[in-house]
């Protein structure tokens, strides 16, 4: 009889850890930006950033100079362009665009475009300024539809806010090629 208390004692800590083991939430649930949902033409805001959609299309091809050098980019899926309104609100900071399609699937933001002016990941938000910026993306035309645009700081995972903006109503327009000559 003297070995129960005991025993119990070891078993009902046993089962408390196992408890907490379960229900505590794991690396990555613990370091994951505070997302703030924006809703269609809303302006969203987190606390480095602000920013909003300001148009969007989509194209088989996009063309543009760099350099003098002519390039056309061309893809198996489409091309998606969203077109943003971004702001910093206490320091400099830049940016890195997410598409999210309807499938729950994340898209990164093409790097094939990057010499683009104006591309998101490349703009320097500064405070008290809006900037424009363009976010590219090379995806399945069925991802587009029932997406949302994610715009988070570049760390990975990123350690602050995060905006999920939801795009236009309207369809984007569609074009063969999308040319690009500042």
């Amino acid at each position: 009889m003297k070995w129960l208390l005991p025993a119990c004692a070891v078993l009902t800590g046993t089962a408390l850890l196992a408890a907490m083991q379960v229900t505590n939430p794991g690396y990555n649930e613990a370091f994951r930006p505070f997302v703030t949902d924006v809703p269609r033409d809303g302006v969203g805001e987190t606390r480095l950033f602000g920013g909003q959609i300001a148009g969007w299309r989509s194209a088989d091809r996009i063309g543009f100079s760099h350099f003098g050098r002519e390039r056309l980019l061309d893809t198996q899926g489409v091309f998606l362009l969203v077109d943003l309104k971004l702001h910093a609100r206490v320091r400099s900071t830049t940016l890195r665009a997410t598409w999210q399609g309807a499938s729950g699937r994340e898209y990164a933001a093409t790097a094939r475009a990057e010499n683009l002016p104006g591309a998101a990941e490349s703009v320097v938000l500064q405070p008290g300024l809006t900037m424009s910026a363009l976010a590219i993306f090379e995806l399945p035309p069925d991802e587009i539809a029932g997406g949302a645009l994610i715009l988070a700081p570049p760390l990975n995972p990123p350690l602050d806010g995060a905006l999920r903006l939801q795009p236009p109503a309207a369809p984007p327009g569609h074009r063969a090629e999308e040319r690009f000559d500042r």
